[in-house]
């Protein structure tokens, strides 16, 4: 298996470096840079996600796995009706996503999709992420989203569809050592996708690119 045979489109840097540390974290092999087990593209945004842009990625030569993660951003439904019609000339997808994921096979190609945090409910990587994080600290979440809350109210400029965002480094801030990216985060254990709640997205991952 390489990195020519495997590719994940994703929307942006944030996913790029991320995934990387939360598989390797749930127990699968990545390999060293330059022989990753998949290729993760980041598209610069999920309007970059185009029926073109598909048909593009589709000729890469000796694919044979190919996997898109997107947001869900506010409202999974209308992503998902979104993604159906992108895809309509080359996949067909189900009118609903499902909490799985979705993997289907078109001739020798495998393909799948997962909308983050878990295919069903709005949200996005760092809803996901938030998940992950220790459960033995519930008043400081509540504390990060107050904090988080407040500085909204007060004038913070970051959008309301980016709470989640603003939440997660809020509340890593009160970790030790404060402020750390979120691939760090992961990488010392400040989050721990060996949790329950991504078992289905390692699961789906596993799938959809033949992971043992």
């Amino acid at each position: 298996m390489t990195a020519s045979e495997n590719r994940l489109l994703v929307e942006g840097d944030e996913d790029r470096r991320v995934l990387p540390e939360l598989l390797e974290r749930a127990g699968i092999n990545w390999g060293p840079k330059g022989a990753e087990i998949v290729k993760i593209h980041a598209l610069d945004g999920f309007g970059n996600f185009t029926p073109d842009e598909i048909a593009l990625q589709l000729k890469t030569s000796g694919l044979r796995r190919l996997g898109i993660l997107v947001d869900a951003d506010e409202d999974p439904a209308a992503r998902w009706r979104s993604l159906r019609s992108t895809l309509s000339g080359k996949f067909a997808l189900p009118d609903t996503s499902s909490a799985n994921g979705l993997v289907l096979s078109s001739g020798t190609l495998r393909f799948g999709v997962w909308m983050m945090p878990d295919n069903l409910t709005r949200g996005m990587l760092e809803t996901f992420l938030l998940a992950l994080r220790p459960q033995n600290q519930p008043d400081l979440l509540g504390h990060a989203e107050t904090s988080t809350d407040t500085a909204k109210s007060l004038g913070a400029t970051f959008s309301a569809s980016h709470r989640d965002k603003a939440l997660i480094h809020t509340w890593l801030a009160s970790q030790d050592p404060p402020g750390r990216q979120l691939h760090q985060a992961i990488q010392e254990r400040m989050l721990d996708p060996a949790g329950p709640f991504a078992t289905a997205f390692v699961a789906w991952f596993k799938d959809l690119f033949e992971i043992p």
